[in-house]
């Protein structure tokens, strides 16, 4: 009776060990499957553009300005808006030739070509848009008032 309690305990004890190296095998696969799904790092990245728009007479940042980017054959455009800080993000960039257009109401169309992206590699640029100044001094216009005017 004694040697089947002993029998049973060894059992048992095996069985265990066994159970905890299955749940630490378990535990530990899905670990080695997310190292291994980002364990490129980011050696094949693609190539970002960031970017940021002032004004060329202040040097303040500009908001909202209306950023399009396309390739040099003028196909695939995207367009992005600058934000409150006049910065400005373009994730996944082809790499290649592209032309980048800046556009805001008040502001001179700014239009810049022969810009390179390079495979992986991230480009910062900045850009000074020119305030249109309008001759007459008040910003309201209407047409009543230019009647008067002339």
């Amino acid at each position: 009776m004694a040697a089947n309690v002993r029998f049973a305990n060894l059992l048992n004890t095996n069985f265990m060990r066994g159970k905890k190296s299955y749940l630490l095998l378990a535990a530990l696969l899905p670990l080695s499957l997310l190292t291994k799904a980002n364990g490129d790092n980011g050696s094949h990245k693609d190539p970002m553009l960031l970017g940021n728009v002032a004004d060329a007479s202040t040097k303040k940042p500009v908001q909202g300005v209306t950023v399009s980017i396309s390739n040099s054959k003028g196909q695939e455009k995207k367009e992005f808006t600058t934000d409150a800080s006049g910065n400005f993000k373009v994730p996944q960039m082809p790499a290649g030739e592209v032309i980048i257009i800046l556009e805001k109401k008040g502001y001179k169309t700014t239009r810049r070509e022969g810009i390179i992206i390079k495979e992986g590699v991230s480009l910062k640029m900045s850009f000074d848009i020119t305030n249109m100044q309008i001759d007459d001094e008040s910003d309201v216009f209407h047409p009543l008032l230019r009647l008067m005017e002339g």
